[in-house]
Parts: structure tokens; sequence; C-alpha cells
């Protein structure tokens, strides 16, 4: 009897940590209960419990619910492009961050494409979206007011608790902030940027309680922002192969999408690398913790999963 329990213990072991799957191995763009996605590259939290993720070959800003439902909110496969206005009217190209500010229900997203950040809220009861920061005709690196700011190939936004919006700039290899109307630069690899360090190719950040961390796919490095003070390389027991997405659960541990393995790996006290996720994914580009539950996007089988922590 001892025997068969710790069998049974272990069996629910390994059924608890399978993942659940939203969507097939099949690209395509339907919403409901049997959903086809196409790329989901980034996911933020969202209301009820619900996560809001870019779909990003469909151009479109989806809700995924633990039961398996998907909406799209706004954005299609069709609507390729560059355009502000309402959601019938809207365009979008190369989307690669989103974040959501609960407080006052508005979604920004970022544009590799564009090189915009723009605003997604209520006006006359529908959904609007405008550009807050950005040169869409002009491509480069320039600090200053935020319609006059340039940036280059943006991929992630995270947003701060007093106003401030900060993005992820992979051409310039910066973290940049805009508040009040004026674009600054936070973090960088050159000599005008106040914090420096080695990025390469930083390409997703997350906050972890007052700190940003911040992976970079390019050096296969993962960095701590102590904003104001310092940049700190964490010294893995590992390596990493190409960490594509990072999340904090605010208790002590860092989650990783690292893209080269195919797993998504836990970081504990900024030191200690382990797997948590290794089968039936497919270049996992993204990680979100909310309610308990561990987000995946898993971009090259079109799919959201999600396991329990």
């Amino acid at each position: 009897m001892k025997h068969t329990f710790t069998f049974l213990f272990f069996l629910a072991l390994i059924i608890n940590i399978d993942a659940q799957v939203i969507g097939t191995t099949e690209a395509g763009f339907v919403d409901g209960s049997s959903p086809l996605l196409d790329k989901p590259i980034r996911m933020t939290p969202y209301k009820n419990g619900k996560i809001l993720f870019i779909d990003f070959n469909n151009n479109a800003v989806r809700v995924a619910s633990a039961n398996g439902e998907v909406e799209t909110l706004i954005g299609a496969t069709e609507k390729k492009g560059y355009k502000d206005g309402f959601a019938d009217v809207a365009l979008f190209a190369g989307m690669h961050g989103v974040a959501y500010d609960k407080k006052n229900d508005i979604i920004y997203i970022v544009s590799a494409t564009n090189n915009v950040i723009r605003k997604i809220s209520h006006k006359d009861n529908k959904l609007f979206v405008e550009t807050i920061a950005g040169n869409q005709k002009e491509k480069g690196f320039q600090d200053g007011d935020a319609l006059s700011a340039k940036f280059n190939s943006l991929h992630q936004i995270l947003l701060g608790e007093n106003g401030e919006i900060y993005v992820l700039d992979i051409g310039n290899a910066k973290v940049r902030m805009l508040k009040d109307g004026i674009v600054s630069t936070v973090a960088g690899n050159d000599d005008i940027s106040p914090l420096k360090t080695d990025f390469k190719y930083p390409i997703d950040m997350a906050f972890d309680k007052k700190d940003i961390v911040i992976c970079d796919a390019g050096n296969a490095n993962i960095y701590r922002i102590i904003l104001g003070n310092k940049i700190v390389t964490l010294d893995l027991n590992e390596e990493l192969k190409m960490p594509h997405g990072i999340c904090s659960d605010n208790n002590g541990t860092l989650y990783i999408a690292d893209m080269g393995t195919h797993k998504i790996l836990k970081i504990e006290s900024d030191h200690k690398l382990s797997t948590v996720v290794d089968k039936d994914l497919n270049k996992p580009a993204a990680v979100i913790v909310d309610n308990g539950l561990l987000w995946i996007a898993d971009l090259y089988n079109h799919q959201i999963k999600y396991i329990k922590l």
C-alpha cells in the first residue's frame, strides 16, 4: 500500500505540471473556445484572471482565459499598417510589447516596425488608438519631446508606479522612459547612458518588486537594473542559450523563456538555474506569472499555455 501511495503521488505531480493549452499548432485567426493564433509573442495580466497577448502575425491584441476562450479586442490579420483612430479603422504592424493599466483601463503597446508607443483607451464607448511617443516615419535615436523622439525597434513596455512608461529599444540597445511627455534614456551600452552595461539585444523586461530585470537574447545574459543606482549581471550556475522572455513572481523567483533550448527555466536567488517545462515547446517567446499561474507564449506552436505554480 505504501508503494502504491508513493506511485500515485508521483503521478499526481506529473499531472499538475502538465501545461494547459490554448490554440492548436495550426496558425490562424479564430476566436472562441477552439481558437487559432499566429505567433503569440508578448503577454500581460488583464481583468478577471485573463491575460492580454499580442498575436504577432494577426496584428491583434487578444484576450485569453484559463478556460481556453480567446477574444480579439482590436486588430486583425488584414489590418496591417499604421493608423490611429477608432478600432474599426486602426492599423497595426510589428507589435511586440503590451502593458495594461488596470486603474484607468488603458492598454499600451509598442511596435518594432512603426517605432512608436501607442495607447488604446475608451472614447465614446469604443476603443480608440493614439500614438503617444515616437515617429513612425523615421527610426533612430532622439530623446526629448515625446512625439519628436525617435526609437529603433521597440520590443517591450512596462508601466511604473508614478506614471513612468519604460520601453526596450533594441535597435539602440537601451532602456528608455516616457514621463510627462518627455522621453529620456535610462540605461544602455554607451557613454551617454546614465546606467551602462553590455547590452547587445535586450529583448524583454519585467518588474521584480522595484527593480527591472532584463533578458538579452544577443549575449544570453540576465540583468537587474536597480533604478537610479546600478546594473548587475546575474551570475548563473548554468548558461542560457537565447533568453527571449522574463518575468518575476515577486517572491525571489524569476522565470525565463529560453528559445535556444525550447524550455522554461527558473532562476532562484539570482543564481540557481533549473528547468520548469522542457517538452512540447517550440521557441517559447514570453512568460508571465498571474494568480498562481505561469503563462507561456509558445511562439512557433501558435499557442498560449499555462501551468499551476
